[in-house]
């Protein structure tokens, strides 16, 4: 079974250059980034910019995840340690995420074998 999540975080005021910095850093580092999504049973993680009319920025996230996968506050990858400081800095605790609703998933037979 597989988890499917689409979820809008806020991005502090202020902080939208940073929240920018941290894209472009795990881009940057793109083999190592993806070396770590096996841990995790991570199997899509993408990351959606919205610039919205009420002056704030929000980050979307899309990620399909196996069951049972390690923490990211788990692990001792650099990319893991940068990922949540940034994550600390950017993101707004004060407002509540919002989950999105799946209403339907399709995959293709060869790609739902291998996850």
């Amino acid at each position: 079974m597989v988890q499917i999540e689409l979820t809008r975080f806020r991005i502090k005021k202020g902080k939208e250059h940073r929240a920018e910095e941290w894209m472009k850093f795990l881009n940057a580092h793109h083999a190592d980034t993806v070396a770590t999504m096996a841990g995790e049973k991570m199997y899509v993680e993408t990351v959606f910019k919205e610039e919205n009319a009420d002056g704030y920025m929000y980050f979307y996230w899309y990620s399909i995840q196996g069951e049972n996968g390690n923490a990211v506050e788990d692990s001792e990858s650099y990319i893991d340690k940068k990922h949540l400081e940034y994550w600390e800095e950017c993101i707004d605790s004060t407002y509540r995420p919002v989950d999105m609703t799946l209403m339907q998933s399709l995959f293709v037979p060869k790609i739902e074998e291998n996850m």
